[in-house]
């Protein structure tokens, strides 16, 4: 067992799950910039911020928060977060 593996062993299972979420957020967007023909740059120009703060945002390792995540979707004009419809009880 190599450090990297010691360390995800020791690590909270629920702190793995938080880095995996940031890791698929930052993927999504990326890739709805690639369909999108868009750029980081075109995405700091969208919303106001520098190209090294979103540069930052799409790492992985940052905690988006849900109003930032609802402003890139704006930009975008597509989801990023998809929650599951619950069935209203009748």
């Amino acid at each position: 067992m190599d450090a990297f593996d010691r360390i995800a062993a020791r690590t909270p299972a629920q702190t793995r799950r938080s880095v995996q979420k940031m890791l698929d957020v930052a993927d999504r967007i990326h890739w709805l910039l690639g369909q999108k023909g868009m750029s980081q740059k075109d995405l700091a120009v969208a919303l106001l911020k520098s190209e090294s703060e979103i540069s930052k945002w799409l790492s992985g390792t940052h905690n988006l928060e849900l109003k930032t995540i609802l402003r890139i979707e704006e930009a975008l004009g597509e989801d990023i977060l998809a929650v599951p419809q619950t069935p209203v009880a009748a």
